[in-house]
C-alpha cells in the first residue's frame, strides 16, 4: 500500500498528456509535431552559430585536445581510452557519462586547435570521430539515439558545419555522409519527441528541430517546430526570467538554447521579437545569481561543470543582441532572493521544488541558502554529484542543504533518481534588502517558518514550528556559526561542487522543539 500511495502521489501531478505519451512510448508509437522533416539533403544553408559559446575557454578546458588526439575521453572527471571504431558504450560508466560521449561537445576542441594552428591533423581526427560515430551507431541503436543526446549532438554538428564550411566543400565525400547523418538524426528525433517528459528535454528537442529546419530549408517543419518552441518558452520561462525547473545550471542551459535559436533566426533573416524578448530577463536572472561568484549556486540539480560559463553567455548576448545583464536582488516568481553586504553575498531559495508535473531535478532545499565571501563559497548546499548513483538520495535530501525539517520528515517525498511524490510548498511572508521571512509546508502538512536577517556583522537564522521537533543543517565553514537556541552536534558531510567531484566538509546539525536559532558571524571570517 505504501508503494501504491507513492505511485499515486507521483502520478497525480502529471499532465494527462504525459501519461498519454508515456503509454505511446511504451507501445513504441511515434511522437511528432504533426510535421516531419522533408528529405532535402542536397540543399543546405549554414545556420548562424555563436562562436563565443562554441569556443568558451572554460568549456573547452573540459576537453584537452591532446587527450582527444591520444584517443582518450574524459567526462565528469572519469577518463577512458577510446579508439572510436568500437562500440560507443561503456557499461561500467553511468548513463550520464555515456550520454556525454554522444553529445560531441569535445569536437569544438579539435576545431579550435585546427583553426588556431592550421594543422590538418586536428581536422582529420575530427572527421575520423564523426565517421566512426556514424559507422558504429546505426539508426535507433544505443544511447546515442535517445532524443536528448540527438538534440545536443545535432546542435553541435550544425555548428561544426558552420565553422568548417570551406573545408567541407572541398571534401565532398565526407560532407555528403555528414549531411546525410544530420538529416537521419533530425528525422529520428522528429518521430521521438519527449512529450512524456516535457521541461528541458522537450525544449532541447524543439531547439534542435528549429535549427535543422533552417539548415535544410524545411518550411513546414520550421513553422511547426518554431510554434511549439515559442509555446514552451511561454510555459517554461517565468516572468522574472528564471527557467521553471529552478536549477541555476539548467537555467543557463536553456538560456544558451534561446540565444542559439534567436541568433540562427536572425542569421536567416527571420529575427523573432518574442524569442529575443526572453534574453534580457533570462540573462538578468543568471547574472544576479552568479555575479561575482567562483561557482554557480547549488540549488536543485546544479554543478559547476555542465552549462556554459556566465561570462560566455553575457558575451554572446552582447555581441549578437546588444544586451547587457542587469542585477536584480529579487526574483519573486522563482523564489530566489539575493542579499549583498561588504563582500558577502547571500542567495536564498524561497521557491517551490519545481514545476508540479516534472520535478525531476528538484531537491529538498526549500528555505535553504548559500553564503559567499568575495566570491568564495562559505556556507554551502551539498550539490548533486551524479544522477545514477547510490549517493543520489542523500544529495537530494533535506540534510544536504542549509535548511530545516520538522519531526524528522523530509520536506518532499523524493524517490528514484528523478521522482517526487508529495512535495513541499513555500511562500514569502516578508522580504526587504536586509531580511526575508518564509513559511514552508512540508509533505506531511507541517508548517515551518524561517527568518533570515542581516543584523550588523551577523547573519541570524531563526526557525519556528509550534509543537514541532525541528532539525536544521549547516554545511561549510561552520566555525563561524553559533547556535543561539537548540542543541548542536557536528558531523562530516559529502559535498559535490561539480558533477563527478565528491569531497568532505564539516557540517552542524541543530535540534530542538518549537524553535531554533543560529548566528553566522560575518566579521569573524578570515578568507
Amino acid at each position: 500500500m505504501s508503494k501504491l500511495s507513492l505511485y499515486l502521489n507521483t502520478i497525480r501531478y502529471l499532465k494527462p498528456s504525459q501519461v498519454y505519451y508515456r503509454l505511446r512510448k511504451m507501445l513504441r508509437i511515434s511522437c511528432s509535431l504533426g510535421a516531419l522533416p522533408q528529405k532535402t539533403e542536397e540543399s543546405v544553408s549554414v545556420v548562424r552559430t555563436v562562436p563565443v559559446l562554441d569556443f568558451d575557454p572554460a568549456f573547452l578546458a573540459r576537453f584537452p585536445v591532446e587527450e582527444l588526439m591520444a584517443d582518450k575521453v574524459t567526462f565528469l572527471y572519469e577518463t577512458e581510452p577510446f579508439h572510436w571504431n568500437a562500440p560507443w558504450t561503456f557499461p561500467e560508466r553511468s548513463p550520464l557519462w555515456n550520454y556525454n560521449l554522444h553529445y560531441f561537445e569535445y569536437g569544438f576542441s579539435l576545431i579550435k586547435a585546427y583553426k588556431d594552428q592550421g594543422d590538418a591533423c586536428y581536422l582529420n581526427k575530427f572527421k575520423q570521430i564523426v565517421l566512426a560515430w556514424i559507422g558504429q551507431n546505426p539508426r535507433g541503436a544505443g544511447a546515442g539515439w535517445d532524443p536528448y543526446p540527438i538534440a545536443l549532438r545535432l546542435t553541435n554538428w550544425l555548428s561544426f558545419y558552420a565553422h568548417l564550411k570551406q573545408e567541407l566543400d572541398k571534401d565532398t565525400e565526407f560532407r555528403a555522409v555528414f549531411v546525410r547523418s544530420i538529416w537521419e538524426q533530425s528525422d529520428h528525433l522528429a518521430h521521438h519527441l519527449e512529450k512524456h517528459l516535457l521541461a528541458n528535454h522537450y525544449f532541447e528537442d524543439l531547439k534542435a528541430l528549429v535549427l535543422c529546419a533552417l539548415f535544410f530549408g524545411d518550411e513546414p517543419m520550421l513553422a511547426a517546430a518554431l510554434k511549439e518552441f515559442k509555446a514552451q518558452c511561454r510555459e517554461q520561462i517565468l516572468p522574472d526570467g528564471m527557467h521553471f525547473e529552478l536549477s541555476p545550471m539548467y537555467h543557463k542551459i536553456i538560456l544558451e538554447d534561446v540565444l542559439r535559436v534567436a541568433a540562427a533566426l536572425r542569421g536567416a533573416g527571420r529575427a523573432d521579437r518574442e524569442i529575443e524578448g526572453y534574453i534580457q530577463p533570462m540573462l538578468d536572472a543568471a547574472y544576479s545569481l552568479e555575479e561575482g561568484l567562483e561557482r554557480i549556486p547549488l540549488f536543485n540539480d546544479s554543478g559547476n561543470n555542465v552549462a556554459k560559463s556566465l561570462d560566455g553567455l553575457c558575451l554572446a548576448a552582447e555581441e549578437h543582441f546588444g544586451i547587457e545583464p542587469r542585477y536584480k536582488a529579487q526574483l519573486p516568481d522563482s523564489g530566489y532572493y539575493i542579499f549583498k553586504q561588504n563582500g558577502w553575498k547571500l542567495v536564498v531559495d524561497a521557491g517551490q521544488p519545481g514545476p508540479k508535473y516534472i520535478p525531476g531535478h528538484a531537491h529538498c532545499d526549500a528555505m535553504s541558502f548559500e553564503l559567499f565571501k568575495d566570491g568564495k563559497p562559505v556556507i554551502v548546499n551539498c550539490g548533486t554529484y551524479a544522477y545514477q548513483c547510490k549517493e543520489r538520495a542523500f544529495f537530494k535530501s533535506t540534510a544536504a542543504h542549509n535548511t530545516v525539517m520538522a519531526d524528522g520528515v523530509e520536506q518532499s517525498q523524493y524517490w528514484s533518481a528523478f521522482r517526487m511524490g508529495k512535495r513541499s510548498s513555500t511562500r514569502v511572508l516578508e522580504a526587504d534588502d536586509r531580511h526575508i521571512v518564509m513559511e514552508m509546508t512540508d509533505q506531511a502538512g507541517k508548517k515551518v517558518t524561517r527568518s533570515i536577517s542581516l543584523k550588523g556583522d551577523a547573519l541570524v537564522v531563526a526557525d519556528s514550528c509550534p509543537g514541532g521537533s525541528l532539525t536544521s543543517f549547516v554545511h561549510g565553514d561552520v566555525g563561524i556559526v553559533s547556535v543561539l537556541h537548540g542543541e548542536a552536534s557536528g558531523w562530516e558531510s559529502a559535498y559535490a561542487p561539480e558533477f563527478g567531484v565528491k569531497e568532505k566538509i564539516e557540517a552542524v546539525r541543530t535540534e530542538g522543539t518549537d524553535k531554533l536559532e543560529l548566528s553566522v558571524h560575518l566579521s569573524g571570517f578570515i578568507s
